[in-house]
């Protein structure tokens, strides 16, 4: 069974996180969360309070398939400013982990230099921090390049999620959940 980790931080984007959450979950996949700080309460962009199952200052090695940074403006500084998400990063890019970040966040990776061979794609107000960092931007939805997964913003996080899921668990489990969900 494949294992998923969210990095969440103080004012991550909820939809961004329970959508993709919700949709690995249904498909089958061992979901975990990590809080970047000091605490497991981390407190979403719109107010809703989620308790991770960890915190990322307490992790050793690299215990996923996937890592997922959903955004937000407030989660997304959060994440630029903090040195062991970069490092989290980078450590994972080079493991060949696939790593997934929707709307600020693929600033995260700019910021960490893992999109250099890769195309991107980010939420419109941080084009600016991620384009010049990646070898091509697109205005899609949702990029696939190589084991670099970006997406927009809350407005694309079910299709960011089942993209997710097909890459772990393959077309036919992410539309069967699809189904389901009457999508």
């Amino acid at each position: 069974m494949a294992t998923v980790l969210f990095l969440l931080a103080d004012g991550f984007e909820e939809l961004e996180f329970v959508a993709s959450y919700d949709i690995l979950h249904r498909g089958e996949i061992l979901v975990k969360t990590a809080s970047i700080s000091d605490k497991k309460e981390v407190s979403g962009a719109h107010g809703l309070i989620i308790l991770a199952d960890s915190l990322l200052q307490q992790m050793e090695g690299l215990p996923f398939d996937m890592l997922v940074l959903p955004g937000g403006t407030k989660g997304t500084e959060r994440l630029l400013e903090t040195p062991a998400v970069k490092s989290l990063l980078v450590k994972s890019y080079e493991a060949g982990k696939q790593i997934a970040a929707i709307c600020a966040a693929p600033s995260a990776l700019a910021n960490a230099d893992i999109l250099r061979d890769h195309a991107a794609t980010s939420y419109p107000a941080v084009r600016g921090s991620v384009e010049p960092h990646c070898k091509k931007y697109l205005d899609v939805p949702v990029v696939i390049s190589e084991n670099i997964i970006t997406s927009r913003g809350a407005g694309t996080a079910a299709e960011f999620g089942f993209c997710l899921l097909s890459l772990l668990a393959g077309f036919e489990t992410a539309a069967a959940v699809k189904a389901k969900m009457i999508f």
